[in-house]
C-alpha cells in the first residue's frame, strides 16, 4: 500500500514538474507582453524627441518618474495582493536601475541628435547582446546556429555604422551605449525575477531613475557638472530646466503613464520567459521607429540603414525560429520522460 502511495505521489510531483516546465518554455505570453511594452515605448519616443529641442532629459525623467511613481503608489493602495517593495537582492536591483538608467538616458541624448528610425536601428543590438550574455552569464543554452545569428547580427551594424551611413559619431557613441546598458539591464532582470514582483522591479527601476536624474540635475546646478556644447545630444542633456506650458506638462504626465505601463511589461515579461527566447522581438520597436518618424519629421532611413535593418531583423528571427523549434522538441519529450521515471520508479 505505501509503494502505490509513493508511486502516486512521485508521479504526482514529476506531472507538476513536466507541467511547469512547459510552463517556463511557452514564450508567448513573455512576447506578446514585451511587444505592448515596446509600443508604448515608442510613443514615449515621439514626445520626447519633441522636447528634445526645448527641456532637459534630466528634467523629462526626473518628471515622468514622480508621476510614474505617484501612479505605482496608488496601484499599491488598491491591489489586493500585498506586494512588498523592498527587492530581495538590493544590491543587484540598484544595479539593474543605475544601467537602465544609462541605457535610457543615453538612448534619448542619441535621439536629439539623429533620425529616430537610425536610433533604434543602432540600439536594436540589444537582443543580440541578450543572447551571447544569456549563454555566458545565465547557462541558457545557445547552440552553433544562434551563436552564427548572433554574428549575422553584428555584421548588419556594421552595413549599418558603414562610411556610407550619414550618423554623428557622439550620437552613435550614445546609442551603442544605450544597447549595452539594456542589455544587461536584461540580463539582471532574469536573476531578480525568481526573488521579486515584476511590479517592485518597475517601481524600484522609477525610483533609481527619478534619484539618479535628480541628483545629476543638482550637481548641474552647482557647477560641480558642467556641460556647454552646441551638439545636440550634449545640449540635450546640459540645458537649464524651464517652466513647460499646459500642453508640455500634459504630455510629461503622458510619458509617466507610459513609463509605469510600460516598465512593467518589461520586467513581467523578462520574468516570465527565458531571455534569448524573446529577445528577438524586440525588432517590433524597429517598425514602430520608422512609421512615426515618417509620419512626425518626415524621416526615411537611407538604403544602407535597410540593408543593416533587414540583416539585423533576418538574423534575430532566425535566433526566435530556433528557440521554437528547440521548445517544441523539448515539451514533446516531456511526457515521454515523465513515463520512462515512473517506470524506473516501479522496477
Amino acid at each position: 500500500m505505501r509503494s502505490i502511495r509513493n508511486r502516486h505521489f512521485y508521479e504526482r510531483d514529476t506531472a507538476m514538474s513536466a507541467r511547469a516546465l512547459v510552463s517556463k518554455l511557452d514564450t508567448s505570453n513573455g512576447a506578446m507582453i514585451l511587444v505592448f511594452g515596446l509600443f508604448l515605448f515608442s510613443i514615449q519616443d515621439i514626445i520626447i524627441k519633441h522636447f528634445s529641442s526645448n527641456y532637459s532629459v534630466l528634467q523629462i525623467v526626473f518628471v515622468r518618474g514622480l508621476i510614474a511613481l505617484g501612479l505605482f503608489l496608488l496601484l499599491f493602495k488598491f491591489m489586493r495582493e500585498t506586494i512588498s517593495l523592498r527587492s530581495g537582492r538590493p544590491r543587484l536591483m540598484i544595479a539593474r536601475g543605475l544601467l537602465g538608467f544609462a541605457s535610457y538616458t543615453c538612448y534619448y541624448l542619441a535621439v536629439a541628435a539623429m533620425p529616430l528610425a537610425e536610433v533604434v536601428a543602432i540600439t536594436f543590438t540589444m537582443p543580440l547582446f541578450v543572447t551571447a550574455m544569456s549563454a555566458l552569464i545565465l547557462g541558457e543554452k545557445v547552440g552553433i546556429r544562434r551563436w552564427t545569428a548572433v554574428v549575422v547580427g553584428f555584421i548588419g551594424v556594421l552595413i549599418i555604422l558603414s562610411p556610407d551611413g550619414e550618423f554623428n559619431s557622439l550620437a552613435v557613441v550614445f546609442a551603442m551605449t544605450a544597447a549595452i546598458t539594456y542589455a544587461s539591464q536584461t540580463i539582471i532582470t532574469r536573476f531578480l525575477g525568481s526573488h521579486d514582483h515584476p511590479l517592485t522591479i518597475a517601481y524600484n527601476a522609477i525610483v533609481i531613475f527619478t534619484c539618479a536624474s535628480g541628483i545629476l540635475s543638482l550637481l548641474m546646478l552647482s557647477g560641480i557638472i558642467s556641460i556647454s556644447s552646441s551638439h545636440p545630444s550634449l545640449a540635450f542633456l546640459g540645458r537649464d530646466w524651464v517652466m513647460p506650458g499646459h500642453l508640455d506638462l500634459m504630455l510629461m504626465v503622458a510619458i509617466g503613464l507610459i513609463a509605469a505601463i510600460g516598465f512593467y511589461c518589461l520586467s513581467q515579461a523578462y520574468c516570465v520567459s527565458e531571455a534569448s527566447a524573446i529577445a528577438p522581438f524586440e525588432f517590433t520597436y524597429i517598425l514602430w521607429a520608422v512609421i512615426f518618424g515618417y509620419l512626425f519629421w518626415n524621416e526615411m532611413p537611407g538604403p544602407v540603414t535597410i540593408l543593416g535593418m533587414s540583416v539585423l531583423v533576418s538574423s534575430s528571427l532566425y535566433i526566435w525560429y530556433r528557440e521554437r523549434q528547440i521548445q517544441r522538441r523539448e515539451t514533446a519529450l516531456l511526457p515521454v520522460q515523465a513515463a520512462e521515471l515512473a517506470q524506473q520508479d516501479q522496477r
